[in-house]
Formats: C-alpha cells, sequence, structure tokens
C-alpha cells in the first residue's frame, strides 16, 4: 500500500474501534455483551487505534492488548448467544448474524497484533493484515448486526402495530420480512466463503463476494421498508444505497482478481469501496437503526414466548387518558 492508503485504512480503522463497534454494541446492551454502551469499548478502541501511529514492535503490540481483551469477550458473548438461555436472542437468523458479528473481531484483533508486531497469521502478512481489520469491523460486525437487527425489527411487529399500518402494500412488507431474513443467513455465509477464499482461491472469494452483495442488497432493502422519519429516514436510505454501490465495487475487484481483468487498485478500493461501507454503510445505518428505535434503553434480548424479538421496538404501551372520551397514543 502506498502511504496515502495506507493512512486512509489507519483513519477508517479507527472510526470502526472508537465509533461504530461501542454504537453497534450499545445496540445490543449488557445482556448480551458485558459492559455495552459504557466508556470501555471506545477506550479500548482508542487505545488500538493509536497504536498504527507508533513503530511496529511491542510497543504497538501492547497497544493492540485492550482491543484484543475485548475481542475475547466478544467471542464468549458469541458463544452464549449461540446457546440456549437468557442472552440468547431470536429468531434463529438474529442468532446467527449477531453471533457471526461478536466472532469475527477477534479475527481483526488477532490480524492487528500480528500486523503490528511485523509478525506472519496463517501465511499472510503486510497488507493481507492491514485490509483483514477493517473487513472484520465493517464487513464482518458492521454489516452482519445490521442485518440481524432489521430482522429483529421485521419479527417485532405485529398485525396492529404503527409499524405495521404504516405500510400501503402489504405484499411489500412480505417481500421485506423475507429479504431481510435473507439477509441476515448470507451475509454471515458469504463472509465465511470470502475468509475461505483467501485459502483456497480468488474463485471462491468470488463466490463469497457474490453471496455478501446479494445479501448486502436484500438488507438494504429491508432498511428502506422501516418505519422512520426524518433523519433516521435520510440515514437509513444512504446508507442502503452507500452499501448497494460499494458492494459493486467489491465484486468487481474480486472478478478481476479471479479472472485477471482490469479491476480497481488497493488505493481506489480503500477511497471508494472502504469509506462508503464504513461512513455510508455502517455509520449511517447503524445511527439510524438506533432513532429508529429510540435507544438507549431498547435493547436486543430474548424474547418471551410470543413475545418480540427486538425487546422495545415494537410500540409505546398504552397509558389510560385522564380525560373521558379520549385515547391517549
Amino acid at each position: 500500500m502506498s502511504p496515502a492508503t495506507a493512512l486512509l485504512v489507519d483513519l477508517v480503522v479507527a472510526l470502526g474501534l472508537v465509533v461504530v463497534l461501542p454504537l453497534g454494541l450499545s445496540l445490543l446492551g449488557s445482556r448480551v455483551v458485558p459492559g455495552a454502551g459504557g466508556p470501555w469499548w471506545p477506550v479500548a478502541g482508542a487505545a488500538a487505534a493509536a497504536g498504527a501511529w507508533l513503530p511496529h514492535g511491542p510497543a504497538a503490540q501492547l497497544a493492540t492488548v485492550p482491543f484484543l481483551g475485548g475481542s475475547a469477550v466478544l467471542l464468549v458473548a458469541a458463544v452464549r448467544g449461540a446457546l440456549p438461555g437468557p442472552t440468547a436472542p431470536r429468531p434463529l437468523a438474529v442468532r446467527l448474524a449477531v453471533g457471526v458479528a461478536l466472532a469475527l473481531p477477534s479475527v481483526g484483533a488477532a490480524a492487528m497484533l500480528a500486523d503490528r508486531g511485523g509478525w506472519g497469521l496463517l501465511g499472510f502478512s503486510g497488507t493481507y493484515l492491514a485490509l483483514t481489520v477493517p473487513h472484520m469491523l465493517f464487513a464482518g460486525f458492521a454489516a452482519a448486526l445490521v442485518a440481524g437487527l432489521v430482522v429483529g425489527i421485521d419479527e417485532s411487529r405485529s398485525p396492529g402495530s404503527p409499524e405495521h399500518m404504516v405500510s400501503r402494500d402489504r405484499g411489500r412488507t412480505r417481500t421485506r420480512s423475507r429479504a431481510a431474513r435473507a439477509g441476515a443467513w448470507g451475509v454471515p455465509v458469504g463472509t465465511g466463503l470470502v475468509l475461505v477464499g483467501y485459502f483456497v482461491g480468488d474463485v471462491a472469494e468470488l463466490a463469497g463476494a457474490l453471496v455478501l452483495t446479494g445479501a448486502l442488497w436484500c438488507t438494504a432493502w429491508a432498511v428502506l421498508g422501516l418505519a422512520a422519519r426524518g433523519w433516521a429516514r435520510r440515514l437509513l436510505v444512504a446508507g442502503s444505497v452507500a452499501v448497494a454501490c460499494s458492494m459493486l465495487l467489491a465484486v468487481w475487484w474480486a472478478v478481476g482478481e479471479a479472472t485477471g481483468l482490469p479491476h480497481p487498485r488497493i488505493g481506489q478500493m480503500a477511497a471508494m469501496h472502504g469509506v462508503a461501507n464504513a461512513v455510508g454503510f455502517a455509520l449511517c445505518t447503524l445511527l439510524g437503526l438506533r432513532t429508529v428505535r429510540g435507544a438507549p434503553g431498547r435493547r436486543l434480548g430474548r424474547s418471551k414466548p410470543g413475545g418480540p424479538a427486538l425487546q422495545g421496538t415494537a410500540t409505546r404501551p398504552h397509558r389510560p387518558s385522564r380525560t373521558p372520551g379520549r385515547r391517549q397514543a
């Protein structure tokens, strides 16, 4: 990578560590991830991000330790969420997507530790390790989390809820629901195929890119169907448009790598695909979902039998009006 590209990658990683990762965890809540929404996560992220400005060696690796420890906590939370228990979100598609979102930052942390020390990891070094970190933060964590959250919000709607009544076309609502579930299944599968492609070859990586692109387009379509107004609507639309465009670049890159056809260089991909995914999709969509769900105080958790998959995302409880003959919303 050129120095300018390396600087851009470091800035994108800092955004992921200090802002996107803590923001996403705050949407899950402390029942799923210990300390979610607290100061620990941005502080640990800031320490790891600061290590990028240190020369490769023990000091830079030491700065990575808080992120490495945090990723271990997330890995444990992913295992707990996959097992029956009070912290396991429902339905199954949500459990898969959220579990993958919590597990993959550990891959990025291991790559960061090796890269900062000038080591190799599983046969990879240099640019591969440096680019693995942002991919695990955004394609791994943020994309899978958004896919899971959107399914959870969709499943929490009841036939009589305001979110359901906003839709003018129930057929379109069912289509968006299917798209949300397809995204929640497809994002983890596509990300896994891309990781396998690192070891198997460019064709497998291309297959993963195609699956991941289709899944993220499904998620983006479902996001556009969420009941949102004002800034929340603008953020969600911006995120959906950004990921629709940025994943075309990912497919172009994967096709070029597999076939030898001309495709963007790494610096161009970082400037366009990377920034669009990080700022346009991950940050804007998570901020929009936070607004839609009325956070803080509305978190992802295990639903009661017959209850919503996302706590607090349905409707406000009805309170009897003090004025006779009127209903209080």
